[in-house]
């Protein structure tokens, strides 16, 4: 994919979770996630939890970490300042994956849910995860999710495959753009996703330099715990 379309989906994703921050977080309520109820059991008391791609930092609903060993980050400022409202007491910061502006300290735990799908283009999903190596201590564990893309979300690729057969869409077929829609049905602004599959989600965790430990299939979503050697 060339510099100019990866800066495009790189805008789509700002522009959209500062546009939708309010209608997101309110989608992702407290009410028991399975599987953010099986995520959180990896945590224990005393990691140090980076929280990566945190938005509105519902993990610290699952979880019962200190304050001061726990640090949510998000790229989007309308999230982060949610987080900080919803949790208060408990540290976030903005900044984005691929950069990382974050203190020195080395992580015991990295948790990402469902974030590395919103990163165009796979140079910069490796740079980001290696990026959790560089900020994570020796045996250090990465719990990391992505959304199984089913119905219409996934009937994008063979629609996108049909579009650009005829010059109607520029990015790579698993680079998927689509409306997002509010609770009323109301198209607000342009979302991105990248489709994984299993088998390419796990190759780019390898590629960062993990060592994949353990992997867990729910109905809606595709779990890795990854280890730091």
């Amino acid at each position: 994919m060339d510099n100019k379309n990866l800066e495009k989906l790189k805008k789509i994703v700002l522009d959209s979770y500062e546009l939708t921050a309010e209608h997101f977080s309110s989608t992702r309520s407290k009410i028991a996630a399975p599987d953010f109820i099986w995520a959180s059991e990896q945590i224990k008391a005393d990691d140090f939890v980076l929280d990566a791609g945190c938005g509105n930092g519902r993990l610290l609903d699952y979880i019962k970490n200190n304050p001061d060993r726990y640090l949510g980050i998000d790229q989007s400022s309308s999230l982060v300042d949610i987080a900080k409202n919803l949790h208060p007491g408990y540290s976030f910061k903005k900044t984005d994956l691929i950069s990382l502006a974050i203190p020195s300290q080395k992580f015991s735990l990295i948790f990402c849910s469902a974030v590395l799908s919103h990163i165009p283009g796979r140079k910069d999903r490796i740079k980001a995860l290696q990026n959790f190596l560089t900020v994570s201590s020796p045996g250090a564990r990465l719990v990391i999710s992505f959304w199984k893309m089913k119905g219409k979300y996934k009937n994008n690729i063979y629609l996108n495959f049909f579009k650009k057969i005829i010059g109607q869409y520029q990015f790579p077929l698993r680079e998927l753009v689509f409306p997002w829609k509010d609770s009323k049905g109301k198209e607000t602004c342009l979302r991105y996703y990248h489709y994984f599959t299993k088998k390419s989600f796990k190759q780019e965790i390898l590629r960062a330099g993990w060592k994949i430990e353990t992997e867990h299939d729910d109905r809606h979503n595709y779990w890795v715990i990854a280890v730091k050697e």
